[in-house]
């Protein structure tokens, strides 16, 4: 008891590095009572005398001594002004000694601890520690650490999360010979495809076919459910959240109503598969005989290494411009042509994932790849036009959606002899406006719903359904009100075709901003009213003076200020929406009729002499 007491009386620091776990335990059971009675703002430096000594209490080798500071870990993570200094270290040591600690309690503090210093700053760092635990030496600590890494997903996320590293990571938890790491790694897969939906799939194509497919299974089970949300929030949209007033959130709220997204939804709606992946050098990927044999006289060693080719191009999600691939390129363009049916569909089908790997590095390519693709759509094969079909989309993607990339091509086709070219050109021209993202202007209108009208009268029946189909998606686009001027003349049959086409159709250019309502006045606040003409008069800067000194002016020019000073209230007044009939001169009174003038005397006749 004496030396209980002894201990006790030391200062606070030094029993916190107690060689006696007793000690430390109460000193960090006091630990947590002092920082949550500190002042953040007035007594942070108090808070900083204590950060160096987080990293050695989170690995403290005592099991019960361990568990009460992880307590004092997190009040001082709740309440110091910069809680995340030591994050790193802090990490590191629950990664280590803490999620796959025996102790339940130690367990359950320690997960709580990094949702902690995820609100406190962002997940980012945090996960990006915690996946350093997948290289483990203990099966259950590589367990717990993907564990961990899924609930911090749940509850924040991928928005705030670096993708990509923990993708790659993912494979090592895979790869592991313990069923229950595997089991933990599955269970964080399903957690992401919540999240990012079929993006996260390009990262797992190298896993077994087999738990391939029992992953896709599970995928397909919870692309039913609900969309996820963001379970626990930062500090930055704490504080973004906290309304000023009740007008102030009523107002945001009307805003979000009319189709504002407020970020809770689905955050990994729309995720691109393409950022996520890493740039790779196709030409690397090419055989030795590649150029040989694209040359080659036989169809079969020209099939050949374009099936190798596609291949290849198939599992890279993106790729890098080298300067071998614009040659690869140019031999693939020449190849559309080709006599062979499926030597040109490879070659085709190669150039859509080209422009889909490349992106806006190839875009200076696709002036002189889409004319032979154009020529190329005359054929009927089914296989051969879905492959022309996805591989101008793709062009017209690598452009950054622009009509006047594709315009010229667009008309070359519209006005070819073949028919079947003239249609597939009128279906690019509408898969390409319901694309854009901006309206194109009305010079663009004009030309482009001329040639589609005239496509209405074409005499091949594909032709004019093709016409009809683009001219619904530029009225949806565009709005029927802009396009019906450009399509005077059309009998009422085909403007009804066009108008069932805009109905199905969709489109990504969003619409104009409608203009809002101003606001409502608060009910119960008196209009001002309207001051009589000469005080108005006398409030105005530019009259003040003419108004005192009225009293001192000759009657013509008083009545000219008083005139001037009238009507510039009435246009003030007007501005302001108030009434102005106080303003308004008073109408002069009404003359009295004139009285009728007595008959004047007649004279007296003259007497006779």
């Amino acid at each position: 008891m004496a030396d209980e007491e002894d201990f006790s009386s030391l200062p606070l620091e030094q029993r916190l590095e107690h060689k006696v776990w007793k000690v430390r335990m109460n000193a960090y059971t006091d630990l947590a009572k002092e920082l949550r009675q500190l002042d953040p703002e007035r007594e942070s430096g108090k808070f900083g005398g204590f950060e160096s000594l987080l990293g050695k209490i989170v690995l403290d080798g005592n099991m019960a001594a361990q568990e009460t500071g992880l307590l004092a870990v997190i009040a001082f993570v709740e309440n110091a002004p910069h809680p995340v200094r030591r994050r790193d270290e802090i990490v590191g040591g629950i990664v280590a000694k803490c999620l796959a600690a025996t102790k339940a309690g130690t367990r359950t503090n320690s997960k709580e601890l990094l949702m902690l210093l995820s609100e406190a700053d962002t997940p980012a760092p945090v996960v990006a520690g915690v996946v350093e635990g997948f290289d483990a030496k203990q099966p259950k600590a590589v367990a717990a650490a993907v564990a961990a890494v899924r609930e911090l997903v749940h509850a924040f996320g991928v928005k705030f999360i670096a993708l990509k590293p923990l993708l790659k990571a993912l494979a090592k938890p895979f790869a592991h010979r313990d069923n229950g790491v595997r089991a933990e790694a599955q269970q964080l897969a399903v957690e992401l495809f919540r999240w990012m939906g079929p993006a996260i799939m390009p990262s797992l194509q190298d896993l077994p076919p087999v738990l391939l497919k029992e992953l896709e299974a599970q995928f397909a089970a919870v692309a039913k459910e609900p969309p996820p949300k963001q379970q626990r929030l930062l500090r930055s949209q704490q504080e973004a959240d906290e309304p000023a007033d009740a007008p102030a959130a009523a107002g945001r709220g009307a805003e979000a109503s009319d189709g504002e997204d407020d970020g809770s939804g689905d955050a990994g709606a729309g995720m691109d598969p393409w950022d996520l992946a890493d740039p790779v050098d196709i030409t690397k990927k090419l055989s030795d005989d590649y150029h040989e044999f694209i040359a080659s006289k036989k169809w079969k060693e020209r099939k050949e290494v374009l099936e190798h080719l596609h291949a290849a191009l198939q599992k890279a999600v993106r790729l890098q411009m080298s300067p071998g691939t614009g040659d690869v390129i140019q031999e693939l363009g020449k190849k559309i042509g080709d006599t062979n049916i499926i030597v040109a569909t490879l070659a085709i089908q190669c150039l859509e994932l080209l422009a889909s790997g490349l992106r806006q590095p190839f875009a200076p390519y696709v002036q002189s790849m889409l004319p032979a693709l154009v020529e190329k759509s005359k054929e009927r094969k089914q296989t051969v036009v879905d492959a022309i079909r996805a591989t101008a989309d793709a062009y017209f993607r690598a452009t950054g959606c622009d009509l006047a990339a594709i315009g010229d091509h667009y008309f070359t086709g519209a006005t070819h002899k073949n028919p079947q070219v003239r249609a597939e050109a009128h279906h690019f021209l509408r898969r390409s406006l319901a694309a854009v993202a901006t309206r194109p202007g009305k010079g663009d209108i004009k030309k482009y719903a001329d040639q589609l009208k005239s496509g209405l009268d074409d005499g091949d029946a594909g032709v004019r359904e093709a016409a009809a189909e683009g001219l619904g998606t530029l009225s949806k686009l565009v709005t029927a009100k802009v396009l019906d001027p450009f399509i005077e003349g059309v009998d009422k049959i085909k403007l009804e075709k066009i108008g069932e086409y805009a109905a199905k159709a969709t489109v990504k250019a969003k619409a104009a901003p409608k203009a809002r309502a101003p606001a409502p006045k608060p009910a119960g606040r008196p209009q001002p009213r309207a001051p009589a003409p000469a005080a108005v008069a006398a409030n105005d800067d530019g009259d003040a003076q003419s108004a005192g000194l009225g009293a001192n002016l000759p009657p013509h020019i008083r009545k000219k200020l008083e005139a001037s000073a009238r009507a510039a209230a009435i246009k003030k007044a007007q501005r302001e929406g108030r009434p102005i009939d106080d303003l308004l001169p008073p109408a002069p009174p009404a003359e009295p009729a004139p009285a009728p003038k007595p008959a004047a005397p007649r004279p007296a006749a003259a007497k006779p002499a």
